[in-house]
């Protein structure tokens, strides 16, 4: 069952005052709740709510983008595995293009939700070769993009350890085209 709107800002409280003061509305796709808004002005109300952000696929985000910023929302990271379509719809079977998802992002820029945060799962012989192309569209923009390497997450996945293109190998592609420098953790 799903909780109510009332319930999940009734565990949010309890969790703030357990000193949380970072909220993620993620599981599934989020904006594909019905009245979403209202959840998100629920929570940013909370005392103690730092950080509001949100974890999307971006298909549905351009038309969501202005209005969840005007409820509270600060944030949003969307996953995008690849910049070209054939390898975006491969990866996701969602069948729509990745201008839907790009737009998505331009209108969370508009809209005040950054910095935005683009995670990429990288999967050996699925989008290893997207690595670059992914960097060099977002270096520059302000918007980080995140390499994430692809794990098991039980059985929903098929996960394999040959299909695991791991973090010094992304860091050695991305290090070879762009000078890469350590930050603080």
């Amino acid at each position: 069952e799903l909780l109510t709107f009332e319930e999940i800002a009734r565990l949010v409280e309890v969790f703030t005052r357990l000193g949380v003061e970072k909220v993620r509305l993620t599981g599934g796709e989020p904006l594909v709740r019905r009245d979403l808004p209202d959840l998100v002005a629920q929570l940013a109300a909370i005392p103690g709510v730092r950080d509001l952000t949100l974890t999307t696929n971006g298909v549905l985000l351009a038309g969501h983008a202005k209005i969840l910023a005007a409820a509270g929302l600060r944030r949003v990271t969307v996953s995008l595995d690849a910049d070209d379509d054939e390898t975006f719809m491969r990866m996701n079977d969602v069948g729509v293009p990745v201008a839907r998802v790009l737009a998505g992002i331009d209108a969370a820029e508009a809209a005040g939700l950054g910095p935005i945060k683009v995670n990429m799962v990288v999967k050996r012989g699925w989008n290893e070769h997207a690595v670059l192309p992914m960097a060099r569209r977002f270096r520059g923009t302000g918007h980080v993009l995140r390499f994430v390497e692809y794990m098991d997450v039980g059985s929903s996945n098929g996960w394999r350890l040959d299909e695991v293109v791991t973090a010094a190998e992304i860091l050695a592609m991305v290090g070879a085209d762009f000078p890469l420098e350590p930050i603080p953790p």
